[in-house]
């Protein structure tokens, strides 16, 4: 049900958004933006998917910033898996003051 080519959209506790896309496939997730890659992994249990993915800045692009302040770190994400949508939230599990929310949007299927 999750695993295609997503887009997402992110905001942090600080204010700060962002966007880039994430390909969930057999529990992994892969993806990236302008300056950060993320690896990952998922599940789903009784109707929530947990998610953690490690961020990891990878570009120095002028004026361009984590939303989260850091540049490597470790999101602990969960929401209610769905067909075209998502709402997820979660936390730097660094620093659990740091949250962040995610709009991701089915964008494409996997070959």
């Amino acid at each position: 049900m999750l695993e295609a080519l997503w887009s997402v959209e992110f905001k942090s506790s600080f204010g700060l958004g962002g966007c880039g896309v994430a390909v969930f496939e057999t529990g992994r997730v892969f993806g990236g933006d302008s300056t950060m890659i993320y690896v990952g992994s998922f599940k789903v249990e009784n109707g929530v998917i947990y998610s953690d993915i490690k961020v990891k800045k990878y570009a120095n692009v002028a004026g361009m910033v984590s939303v989260v302040g850091i540049n490597d770190f470790t999101l602990r994400i969960t929401g209610t898996p769905a067909q075209n949508e998502m709402l997820l939230s979660g936390y730097v599990v660094e620093d659990p003051s740091r949250k962040i929310t995610i709009k991701a949007v089915r964008r494409a299927e996997l070959p």
